[in-house]
């Protein structure tokens, strides 16, 4: 009995793999000022202004129609908050917002339009630490 629900989940996870459903991981490097999206030998990260790298799942991926999401949170030593990214690609620009929520404050949203290869000018924001 073990066996044919491992041979089954096997079939399922093959099958999935090779269908349409998923599209292409993140690659590359896809930036707007203020925010980077980019794969590292580590795996996918966000870079924000004045924060460490967050870490994105490494299961993240773009779906078929060019659509990302995803969650985490920035935890700093002074501040922290989660987050909500999701895009859209749209040709060579990833149409993104990102949704932040910080403990005791309404909901802000940011939308970007990043580019790939684009500049996030994230060596030229000033930050206090």
């Amino acid at each position: 009995m073990i066996k044919t629900h491992v041979w089954f989940a096997t079939v399922i996870a093959v099958t999935a793999g090779c269908t349409d459903t998923m599209g292409p991981a993140i690659d590359g490097r896809w930036a707007a000022r203020g925010i980077e999206l980019v794969r590292t030998g580590g795996g996918p990260e966000l870079r924000l202004p004045c924060a460490s790298p967050v870490r994105v799942p490494r299961w993240t991926r773009f779906d078929a129609s060019g659509r990302i999401r995803f969650s985490g949170a920035v935890r700093q030593y002074w501040y922290g908050y989660d987050f909500v990214f999701a895009g859209q690609l749209r040709g060579d620009t990833l149409d993104a917002t990102m949704t932040v929520n910080v403990p005791g404050q309404a909901p802000s949203v940011a939308s970007y339009l990043m580019t790939r290869d684009g500049d996030s000018e994230l060596g030229r924001i000033m930050c206090l630490a």
